[in-house]
């Protein structure tokens, strides 16, 4: 059974939760939800492995941005669902990423990125290099200044433009310029100086 079979078995088979009786327009939205699940699901993962660096957290992200559209519906004004979810699954691993950090920055767990799962071809010394360099850039990026690591996060990670991100934080393309140059600057040198040690 492919996995889109198992998701709509499963919320067939799930207790129903005393609500409101679905409307019309909420089955239509999950019609459409679900073909657009079906027919991007690989894709979806994909870009949120891209995010999140590791298979099955991706899975997961992709699997509960599902769940909870399906749970409460796109909303009024969706055109596509398929763009939609791409949308929705990117704001969630941004999310999982960042709680991650938080734990890792208070101590709550150190070890996240020496325990995830590598892809079966990388040998022990790729896992432990990219682990390293995970770990360099994250501390790097931590230790940037809040709107810094804003703008970064704006431009690297959800793809905004320079002008956009000016737009977003309220500075000029030119400020936002350099900020994403002393950012990258910042991170490469803590790259380098981890590499040296």
């Amino acid at each position: 059974m492919g996995s889109c079979q198992q998701h709509v078995a499963y919320q067939m088979a799930r207790p129903v939760r005393l609500r409101a009786p679905d409307t019309p327009d909420l089955q239509t939205q999950r019609r459409r939800l679900l073909e657009a699940y079906c027919r991007h699901q690989r894709p979806l993962v994909d870009s949120a492995q891209a995010l999140m660096g590791c298979r099955s957290r991706a899975e997961d992200v992709v699997q509960d941005a599902f769940l909870k559209l399906w749970e409460h519906g796109t909303g009024r004004g969706v055109r596509d669902e398929g763009k939609f979810l791409f949308r929705v699954v990117r704001n969630l691993a941004i999310d999982r990423l960042r709680r991650l950090a938080l734990e890792r920055r208070h101590g709550g767990c150190d070890t996240l990125v020496e325990q995830e799962p590598a892809p079966a071809s990388s040998s022990p010394e790729q896992r432990v290099l990219v682990s390293d360099t995970l770990q360099h850039v994250m501390a790097a990026v931590s230790e940037l200044p809040g709107r810094m690591q804003r703008a970064l996060e704006l431009h690297r990670i959800e793809g905004q433009t320079q002008r956009g991100v000016a737009r977003q934080l309220g500075v000029s393309p030119t400020l936002v310029n350099f900020m994403l140059r002393d950012a990258l600057a910042h991170c490469q040198a803590k790259l380098n100086s981890g590499q040296a040690a």
